[in-house]
């Protein structure tokens, strides 16, 4: 089948699920010495049928096709990281008297890209076929997405990694929700063509 730009979501998914069993794929064939980062961008409002489609997908691809899937939701992961270093009662407190904004640069310098890389290096102990990053929209503005997969590359290795982006990807840059543009990013790959 050839892509369309026309194409639904749902069909993009189908073809998503077919491409990323294949031996190419796995192995990152044709990409030469780039990271094998690969972004699947969509509309937000459809981010309940993307999260319940990767929700069976990891589920199912270890027992159809002998392939793991770790999936690292990155909005939990920050939960995790603030949860280990301020208790919920220290974070309402802090907020009462010093403001929501002075909360999310407190937030912000706890959650910096050597403990998010660290925390990712532990979850990824262990044998995968493939890393699928999602919760993108729900740790934003905590989190950008680009500054994670920036420092990404010594701890996947050579492994596919597939962030779930809710928002356009140009293949240059990205634009959250359709709306935040975010720094251009060129050490990704799109999926997919452009679903309507």
């Amino acid at each position: 089948m050839l892509y369309s730009k026309f194409m639904k979501l749902e069909e993009h998914l189908e073809l998503f699920k077919e491409k990323i069993k294949t031996k190419d794929f796995l192995v990152c064939k044709g990409l030469g010495n780039e990271i094998p980062y690969w972004i699947f961008d969509y509309e937000p409002e459809k981010e309940l049928l993307v999260r319940d489609t990767i929700e069976k997908m990891v589920t199912s691809f270890e027992t159809k096709y002998s392939l793991k899937i770790i999936e690292i939701n990155l909005y939990d992961l920050c939960l995790k990281i603030l949860s280990q270093k301020l208790s919920d009662e220290k974070i309402i407190q802090f907020e009462k008297k010093k403001g929501s904004d002075a909360l999310l640069e407190k937030i912000r310098l706890i959650l910096n890209q050597e403990a998010t890389k660290k925390e990712i290096s532990e979850i990824l102990q262990g044998d995968y076929d493939i890393i699928f990053l999602t919760g993108v929209g729900n740790a934003w503005p905590i989190v950008r997405a680009h500054s994670v997969l920036n420092n990404l590359h010594s701890v996947t290795g050579k492994k596919p990694l597939v962030m779930f982006y809710p928002g356009k990807f140009s293949g240059l840059d990205l634009s959250l929700f359709g709306e935040f543009k975010s720094k251009n990013y060129y050490r990704a790959f799109r999926l997919m063509p452009e679903a309507m």
